[in-house]
């Protein structure tokens, strides 16, 4: 499935992404792909629970072909890469799929 059409639409579908929270923190993670959803700014939202546990939303970009989230399946483990910008705030900038995902 691709990604829901709004943040309404999750909602309007029971979904709750209101414990998520923007990632803090640089480096590689192991996570699943809980949901995702399209922007308001021509982004997607994508919606991940760490292995430890912790509730991640993370934006990707047209720019960066939305790092492929829009075709991966909710419930792919991924193991995903955040950077840090300039400005000091960490971005998602890779996406790949697990073995046998």
């Amino acid at each position: 499935m691709r990604a829901y059409s709004s943040l309404r639409q999750l909602k309007e579908k029971g979904i709750c992404v209101d414990e998520y929270l923007t990632n803090k923190r640089e480096g590689v993670f192991n996570a699943r792909l809980d949901c995702k959803c399209w922007g308001k700014k021509r982004n997607v939202l994508a919606y991940f629970t760490f292995e430890d546990g912790s509730k991640v939303m993370a934006s990707a970009w047209q720019n960066t072909g939305y790092l492929d989230i829009p075709e991966i399946e909710e419930g792919a483990m991924l193991t995903l890469t955040f950077g840090r910008a300039k400005n000091g705030i960490s971005y998602l900038g890779k996406v790949e799929r697990n073995n046998g995902q």
